[in-house]
């Protein structure tokens, strides 16, 4: 492979991981892997250090080990429909980013640290929390039940509910509300439904939905 390259595209193919021949190219600016059933990433990128574009999205990644951030020129990332559960705090080692897409992924939160991209401009997180109701066969637990929504309100305005709701509906009130971890507001019932990402394929994504949004 010519150590003068610029560009590579190796999209669509059956790489298992990225050649080691595409991690040390010195003038390679833009690599793109997207539809390959990669799971594992390196642990070095450092023989990439002119790399401003990296897809690899549509892929099986499910973990990306700190080492891999090791990319002093890249700007945009593409992470996109893979199996991720977590993004790592030493994501911020990448300073010069600028456009971060981690969409369809099974990422919960993101770091703290992402906080110290102060160069980045664009950054993509649908369809990693969505409702259950437009992912009800890939998720374990129950969307929020209108009972839970409407004692949700009644806690909130600070409603006398022994007067407004019949006992049974009072007792529940009484014994399903606590504090939520995540705002410290009040939480009635279960609270936001975390669904996980659809992907079990390497080339495509089934059942995608057309929007989505959260119940808290």
């Amino acid at each position: 492979m010519s150590l003068t390259l610029v560009d590579l595209n190796l999209s669509f193919n059956n790489f298992r991981s990225i050649p080691v021949q595409a991690l040390h190219l010195p003038n390679l600016q833009s690599l793109t892997l997207r539809n390959n059933p990669i799971i594992q990433l390196p642990t070095d990128m450092s023989g990439l250090p002119k790399l401003i574009e990296l897809n690899l999205s549509f892929c099986l990644i499910h973990y990306i080990p700190d080492g891999f951030f090791s990319l002093p020129a890249i700007e945009e990332l593409n992470l996109s429909y893979n199996h991720l559960t977590e993004l790592p705090a030493s994501i911020v080692h990448l300073s010069t980013l600028q456009y971060l897409n981690m969409e369809g992924n099974q990422l919960p939160a993101l770091p703290f640290s992402i906080l110290g991209l102060t160069k980045l401009q664009s950054l993509y997180l649908k369809n990693n929390f969505t409702s259950q109701k437009l992912w009800s066969h890939y998720s374990s637990n129950t969307p929020m039940s209108l009972k839970d929504m409407c004692a949700k309100l009644v806690v909130d305005f600070e409603m006398d509910y022994r007067v407004t709701c019949s006992d049974e509906l009072s007792d529940w009130i009484e014994s399903n509300t606590t504090v939520c971890e995540c705002c410290g507001g009040n939480l009635v019932g279960e609270g936001l439904v975390i669904v996980r990402s659809v992907m079990e394929r390497t080339f495509g994504v089934r059942n995608s939905p057309s929007h989505s949004y959260l119940v808290d």
